[in-house]
């Protein structure tokens, strides 16, 4: 399933980072900034989180529309379902890795004040 994934994301331009890609865009040092702006415009009113949200409503309205045998549509608005929910996930990867990092940060902040 990964793979036909990873197939049709890339009729569409995208590849899958590497896990290293993924560790240094992900783990540098503006993470912080990085998820907070992420943050910012998933959760504002008509941001990431609407879009897709709207995006998967749309998927399910157009899978009541089939006739009944049409697999081969069910099928495509499926995975583009699992695609929105994938990206859904990225996302909200990118703002818990910033706030992660962000305490990370405090905690050891106070660690270096309590050894003073």
């Amino acid at each position: 399933m990964r793979k036909m994934i990873d197939r049709i994301a890339a009729y569409f331009g995208f590849v899958r980072a590497t896990a290293r890609e993924y560790s240094r865009i992900n783990n540098g040092a503006d993470s912080v900034a990085r998820g907070q702006r992420w943050e910012v415009f998933y959760a504002e009113d008509g941001g990431i989180r609407d879009m897709i949200a709207g995006l998967r409503r749309g998927y399910f309205e157009k899978v009541g529309g089939l006739k009944p045998g049409d697999t081969e549509s069910l099928i495509a608005l499926g995975m583009a379902d699992r695609i929105a929910r994938e990206i859904d996930r990225e996302v909200q990867t990118i703002i818990e890795t910033g706030k992660l990092r962000q305490f990370d940060e405090q905690h050891a902040n106070k660690i270096a004040a309590i050894r003073r």
